[in-house]
């Protein structure tokens, strides 16, 4: 079940490596392309915060 935590924080961790990367590529090239993709994972990722909730309410974690 630990696993499970340590995958979802990795996920969480590689969703906002993938937003701030888009967004200084953007910021240095100025590429509309970028700019769309960053638009689409920031709104992704600000979906993703109740999810990642659930997610965690749903792992039985035990009591130490």
């Amino acid at each position: 079940r630990i696993w499970m935590f340590k995958k979802l924080v990795i996920n969480r961790k590689v969703g906002l490596f993938m937003l701030n990367f888009t967004w200084n590529v953007f910021s240095q090239t100025g590429n509309v392309d970028t700019y769309l993709l960053f638009k689409e994972l920031e709104k992704e990722n600000l979906e993703r915060p109740d999810e990642l909730e659930e997610e965690l309410a749903q792992i039985d974690f035990p009591i130490l």
